[in-house]
């Protein structure tokens, strides 16, 4: 019997990319699914174990065949996080597999994938007649937008407002999330109108949008906050919030990652035994 290929997989390098390999994978058919966060060092034996029992990473042709036959087939994406672990997502399409006795898998149409503050759901776009799979916040990050708001404006903190303009039109541009920034960007201007009535609200532009397009009624002061010339500002007076990109899968081989990573997190490099010397 030949021995077992050993699996490197791939870390997807930005946090868009993870999600849109998801997303991308459900619309393709991979509807059942488990999901984990694990440390580096555990890594290689845990994805080592998904390619021995699922073959997650069989090509294209070979996973057709698998389908004939009534069988799934598996896919592992996975991201080196900021906290340097790994997260992962582990994919199935229907049919057989001993998964389904070896993991706990969820119905992506029952439960929305989660990833940190977002979630992978259906929703029906403007302008669409059937529902869509994309990403959007989950219900705890909107409420606690929704109570960053209403506080900052309520103390009128300037320098928190001008944060909450810049992150708020830096989320990455899902469908559902441009759904949501629209809903809370409502909820604010009735709470400017309520809390701080004419007073004018100081606007950030995270994407330098005074020097690519006319903002009517807007002006800078000397402190150099824009604001509108009274109250919140109006539709073609707010921030820019970019449609998100198709992004490459760019990363690295969980191999190099272990070899450049693991000795950072442990104190050690390959120079530490010349020290002393």
């Amino acid at each position: 019997m030949p021995p077992k290929r050993r699996f490197d997989p791939l870390l997807i390098a930005t946090k868009t990319a993870f999600l849109q390999r998801i997303q991308e994978c459900v619309v393709a058919g991979y509807t059942r699914y488990t999901t984990g966060t694990i440390s580096l060092e555990k890594a290689p034996r845990l994805f080592q174990k998904f390619e021995d029992l699922y073959a997650v990473s069989l090509r294209k042709d070979e996973r057709y065949r698998r389908k004939k036959t009534g069988l799934a087939s598996a896919t592992l994406h996975a991201r080196l996080s900021e906290e340097f672990e790994i997260d992962f997502v582990l994919m199935f399409t229907p049919g057989e597999t001993i998964a389904t006795s070896l993991e706990r898998l969820y119905d992506v149409h029952l439960n929305p994938i989660p990833y940190r503050e977002l979630e992978l759901v259906r929703l029906t776009k403007r302008g669409k007649d059937h529902p869509v799979f994309t990403w959007r916040m989950n219900t705890a990050t909107v409420e606690a937008w929704r109570q960053r708001l209403h506080l900052h404006t309520a103390h009128n903190n300037e320098n928190e407002i001008l944060r909450d303009w810049f992150s708020l039109y830096r989320t990455i541009g899902f469908a559902g999330i441009r759904r949501q920034v629209g809903e809370l960007v409502a909820y604010w201007r009735r709470e400017w109108k309520q809390l701080r009535g004419d007073a004018p609200c100081p606007v950030s532009y995270p994407h330098n949008e005074p020097k690519i397009r006319p903002l009517h009624g807007m002006a800078r002061g000397d402190d150099g906050k824009w604001r509108p010339s009274k109250g919140f500002p109006n539709s073609h007076q707010l921030p820019t919030l970019f449609y998100v990109r198709k992004k490459s899968s760019d990363g690295e081989r969980l191999s190099k990652v272990m070899r450049e990573v693991l000795p950072l997190l442990n104190g050690t490099s390959d120079s530490d035994g010349d020290a002393g010397t």
